[in-house]
C-alpha cells in the first residue's frame, strides 16, 4: 500500500491536521491496489479532467498553431504514445475532502498551470524561485500572501506558522468557508495550497511562532531566504527580526492599512534597525503579555501614527471598548497579498534591492477629484486681545484707593520676588492669565481672557481658582519678607478685566503667619506629578496635616476619599468627564491648540501650556496622543458612538492613587472660587513639603458647572443626561451638594520627583511699574 496512504489511515484521529495530499501513480500495481481501495472506501467526490490537461498541455506545445476541435484526440493519442489515458498522470487523493482527483504529473503539471506567467516571470527565473523557501508568520493577511505566491509559484518550500485556529469574525478577510470553522489557519491555507498544485511543498508550524521552534522555523532543512510577517505578537514580531538580523535574511510586512508595505533588507543591510528604528526602546519580553488595547501604542510608535488612515485610527481608540480588536477588510487583505508577493518575487530575482516603507492608498489614488485632508486646519477666534499696558495704566488709576495708614511701600525689588512667586501657582492647562501692575503702593492684578479663554473656564471659575492660588503665593512668599498683603475683591460689570487691588503692612505674626510661614520653601517646587508610581498608604496624620492647611481658609472644606469602592466609582465620573471634554469640539480644540505643547520647542517658546513630555506617558502612549489630536478622529468616533477608551487615562491614573480629596467652599461665586484657589495652593504646598505627589483630575468640576449654573450652556442633549447621572453618582461619594464652589478635585499619590516640570512666563512679561 502506498506509504502516505498508510500514514493518513493511522493519522486519521486527528484529520483536522492533515494538509498534505496523497499521490497514486496506478502503473504500479500497489498502487492501484490503493486506488482501488479509496474509491471503495473512501472516496466521496471523483474529478477526472485528464483529457481536458492534455489539450491544454498539447496546445501549449504548439502555441503556433491554430488547433481544431477535432484535431485533438489524436494528437493526444500521439502525445499518450499507447499509454492507457486512465493510468497516465497521477491521482490525487484529498483526504480532508475525500476528493480523487485525476491531473498531470508534476514536470507537465507545472508546465501548464504556470504556463501563462510566461514571460512575466521567464523559465530560467521559475527555475530560481523553484530553490527558494519563504517562511510566513501570521495568516489572516499571511494567508493571501501565500496563497497568491502559490499561484504564481513563487518559491520551492513555504513555512506557514500561526498557532490560532478560524473564527466565524475571521471570514471578513481570510478566503475560507464556514465548514473550515475551528480548523487551524496554517491548515486550512496548507490545503487550499494543495488542492491549486500539489507538488507544492508546504510546512506547517501548528503552534505559531515562538523561542522554542524560531531556530527551526529560520534555519531546519535549509535557511529562509525571505521572511513575510503577517502576525499579531509584536513580542515575536521583534524577535522574529533580530533572528532574521541574525541570518541576514530580508522581511516585508503587509499593514492592510494603506496598502502600507514595509521591507528591511537585513541581506543587504545587517546591521539596519529593527523596524527601521521606530520601536528602540521596546523590550519584546516587556510587550508579551500586554493587552490588545496595549499594544496599540506600540502599535502606532511603530507604524507612525501619521501614516495611519483615518478610520484605522479612530477603530483604534474603540479596541477593547466597542471592538475587539483592530479592523481589517477584505478587499485591503487582497491588496496586500498581491503586493507582498509581487514583492516577495523581485527580492528572491535580486530585482529589488532597498529598505523602506510603500504605500498604495487607493483611497488616495482613487477619489474625488476634490481632496481633503485626514486632518482639518481647525482655527478659532480668540474673541479676546493680549492686554496692553495702557490698559493696566487707565484702569489702575481709576481704581486706586487710598492708602491707610499702616499700608507700607514694598520697593520695586520686593514686588517682583512677590510677582515671581505668584506666576509659579498652577493654572488651567498652564495658561497663565495674570498680568500686574504696581502704582503707587498697590498692586494690581488683572486677568488675561486672551490667555484663558477656554472651553473649560465656564464663567471664569477656573481663572478665579488660579489667581487665588497666585495671590496666595504672593502672600505666603510676602510674609518671609516681613510683609502681610491684604486684597480688595474687584471683578464686576465696570472692570471685568481688573481681579484685585492689593497693599501691603508690616507683618504682626500672627498664628496663621506661623502656620504658613513653612511653606515658602515650596513655592518653586510645587508642581503636577503624574509618574505613575506603586500605590502607596498615607498615615491619617498627614490627611490631618494637610486639611488643617486646606480649611485655614475661612469656609474652604475638604474631603478625602480613600475607599477602594469609591475611588474606582470616581475614577469612572472622571473618565466619562474627560472624554466628553474631548469629544467636544471646543474642548477637543482646547486640548490640541491651546493647553499641550507637542514638541520641546514649542513649550520653550511659548513658556506656557503642558509640555506633553510632563505627562509621563513614555513613548508607546505618546504616540497614541498623536491619534487623539486629529479633529477627522474624534468626529469619526462620536459617529461611531464610541470614545469610551478616552477616559481610560484616568482609570490608569487613580488606580495607584493614596486617595482621592475635593475642597470646597459653600456659595457658588467668583469670589469663593478666588478663596477656594488660596486654600487650594495652602494644600498643595503643604503636600509638597511632604514630598507628595499631586495630579489634579478637575474634569468632572468644570463640567458639572454648566449644569448646575449654566442650564448646560454649550453641550448637547445627550451629554446633559450624562453629566446628570454622574452627578448623581458623584453627590452620593462625595456627600455634596449643588451650590457650592467646587474648587479643587485631585489624586494624592507617593512618587518619585518627574524631571520635567512646567514652564513660566518671566516677571518682566507679566509685571508693569508705574513710571
Amino acid at each position: 500500500m502506498n506509504t502516505r496512504l498508510s500514514e493518513l489511515i493511522k493519522a486519521s484521529g486527528q484529520m483536522q491536521l492533515v494538509y498534505k495530499p496523497v499521490f497514486l501513480r496506478i502503473t504500479d500495481p500497489l498502487e492501484r491496489i490503493a486506488l482501488d481501495q479509496l474509491i471503495e472506501n473512501q472516496v466521496s467526490f471523483f474529478h477526472d479532467e485528464i483529457y481536458g490537461q492534455l489539450q491544454e498541455l498539447v496546445k501549449m506545445k504548439n502555441p503556433a498553431v491554430r488547433i481544431k476541435p477535432e484535431e485533438y484526440p489524436e494528437l493526444i493519442q500521439k502525445h499518450l504514445g499507447g499509454r492507457d489515458i486512465h493510468s497516465y498522470g497521477v491521482w490525487v487523493y484529498y483526504p480532508w475532502s475525500r476528493r480523487l482527483v485525476h491531473m498531470l504529473d508534476e514536470e507537465e503539471f507545472i508546465k501548464v498551470r504556470s504556463n501563462r506567467n510566461q514571460y512575466k516571470i521567464t523559465l530560467k527565473e521559475q527555475e530560481i524561485l523553484n530553490t527558494k523557501r519563504i517562511g510566513i508568520i501570521g495568516l489572516s493577511v499571511g494567508q493571501s500572501i501565500a496563497l497568491t505566491l502559490a499561484m504564481e509559484r513563487g518559491f520551492g518550500e513555504l513555512r506557514l506558522t500561526d498557532f490560532d485556529t478560524l473564527e466565524l469574525s475571521n471570514l471578513n478577510r481570510i478566503r475560507s468557508g464556514v465548514h473550515n470553522l475551528g480548523i487551524p489557519k496554517v491548515v486550512i491555507t496548507a490545503r487550499e495550497i494543495a488542492e491549486m498544485d500539489p507538488f507544492l511543498k508546504v510546512i506547517c508550524f501548528f503552534s505559531g511562532l515562538n523561542e522554542e521552534n524560531m531556530d527551526s522555523f529560520f534555519s531546519d532543512n535549509g535557511k529562509l531566504d525571505l521572511l513575510v510577517d503577517e502576525c499579531d505578537g509584536l513580542d515575536i514580531k521583534i524577535l522574529a527580526r533580530f533572528k532574521a538580523r541574525e541570518l541576514r535574511i530580508p522581511v516585508i510586512m503587509d499593514t492592510s492599512d494603506r496598502g502600507m508595505l514595509d521591507v528591511e533588507r537585513f541581506d543587504l543591510e545587517p546591521n539596519r534597525p529593527i523596524l527601521h528604528g521606530t520601536i528602540e526602546n521596546v523590550d519584546p519580553q516587556n510587550i508579551k503579555n500586554l493587552s490588545t488595547e496595549d499594544k496599540i501604542p506600540v502599535m502606532l510608535q511603530m507604524l507612525g501614527v501619521e501614516n495611519i488612515s483615518l478610520r484605522a485610527k479612530a477603530s483604534m481608540i474603540e479596541v477593547e471598548q466597542t471592538i475587539n480588536t483592530w479592523p481589517q477588510l477584505a478587499s485591503s487583505v487582497a491588496l496586500g497579498g498581491a503586493v507582498g508577493a509581487d514583492v516577495s518575487r523581485r527580492i528572491l530575482l535580486d530585482q529589488y534591492h532597498d529598505s523602506g516603507r510603500y504605500y498604495i492608498d487607493l483611497e488616495e489614488l482613487i477619489a474625488d477629484k476634490e481632496k481633503h485632508s485626514d486632518d482639518k486646519k481647525v482655527t478659532r477666534l480668540n474673541p479676546f486681545k493680549p492686554l496692553r499696558v495702557e490698559e493696566l495704566e487707565a484702569i489702575a488709576s481709576k481704581a486706586l484707593p487710598a492708602l491707610m495708614p499702616d499700608d507700607i511701600y514694598p520697593d520695586k525689588e520686593s514686588i517682583s520676588s512677590m510677582v515671581a512667586a505668584a506666576a509659579a501657582a498652577p493654572s488651567t492647562g498652564n495658561d497663565q492669565p495674570w498680568k500686574w501692575y504696581y502704582k503707587k503702593g498697590t498692586l494690581f492684578l488683572f486677568h488675561d481672557e486672551f490667555r484663558s479663554h477656554s472651553f473649560g473656564d465656564f464663567q471664569k471659575t477656573a481663572s478665579f481658582i488660579t489667581f487665588g492660588a497666585a495671590y496666595e503665593n504672593l502672600f505666603v512668599h510676602a510674609l518671609s519678607l516681613g510683609i502681610e498683603p491684604y486684597y480688595s475683591f474687584f471683578p464686576d460689570k465696570s472692570s471685568e478685566k481688573l481681579v484685585a487691588s492689593i497693599r501691603f503692612r508690616k507683618l504682626n505674626p500672627n498664628p496663621i503667619s506661623d502656620l504658613l510661614k513653612p511653606l515658602d520653601q515650596a513655592i518653586f517646587k510645587r508642581h503636577t506629578n503624574r509618574i505613575i508610581a506603586p500605590k502607596a498608604e498615607i498615615s491619617g496624620d498627614i490627611y490631618s496635616r494637610l486639611a488643617t492647611l486646606a480649611e485655614s481658609i475661612p469656609g474652604a472644606k475638604i474631603r478625602f476619599f480613600t475607599d477602594e469602592n469609591d475611588m474606582r466609582s470616581m475614577a469612572r465620573i472622571i473618565g466619562a468627564c474627560d472624554r466628553m471634554r474631548l469629544l467636544h469640539p471646543e474642548g477637543h480644540y482646547d486640548f490640541v491648540h491651546r493647553e499641550m505643547r507637542w514638541t520641546p520647542e514649542d513649550a520653550e517658546k511659548t513658556l506656557t501650556g503642558i509640555d506633553i513630555r510632563t505627562l509621563e506617558l513614555g513613548n508607546s502612549l505618546m504616540a497614541a496622543m498623536g491619534v487623539i489630536k486629529s479633529e477627522k478622529v474624534i468626529d469619526a468616533v462620536k459617529q461611531f458612538g464610541g470614545g469610551n477608551a478616552l477616559g481610560m487615562l484616568a482609570m490608569r491614573t487613580v488606580s495607584t492613587a493614596s486617595a482621592l480629596c475635593m475642597i470646597s467652599i459653600p456659595g457658588y461665586e467668583l469670589k469663593n472660587f478666588f478663596e477656594g484657589g488660596r486654600s487650594m495652593e495652602r494644600f498643595w504646598l503643604e503636600a509638597t513639603n511632604l514630598n507628595l505627589a499631586i495630579h489634579p483630575v478637575i474634569s468632572p468640576l468644570y463640567l458639572f458647572s454648566r449644569i448646575l449654573h449654566g442650564n448646560g450652556e454649550g453641550l448637547d442633549e445627550k451629554n446633559i443626561k450624562e453629566l446628570q447621572y454622574l452627578r448623581e453618582a458623584f453627590n452620593k461619594i462625595a456627600g455634596t451638594g449643588n451650590n457650592d464652589a467646587e474648587v479643587f478635585l485631585t489624586k494624592i499619590a507617593i512618587a518619585k520627583e518627574p524631571v520635567l516640570k512646567a514652564h513660566r512666563l518671566p516677571v518682566k512679561d507679566i509685571l508693569n511699574f508705574d513710571e
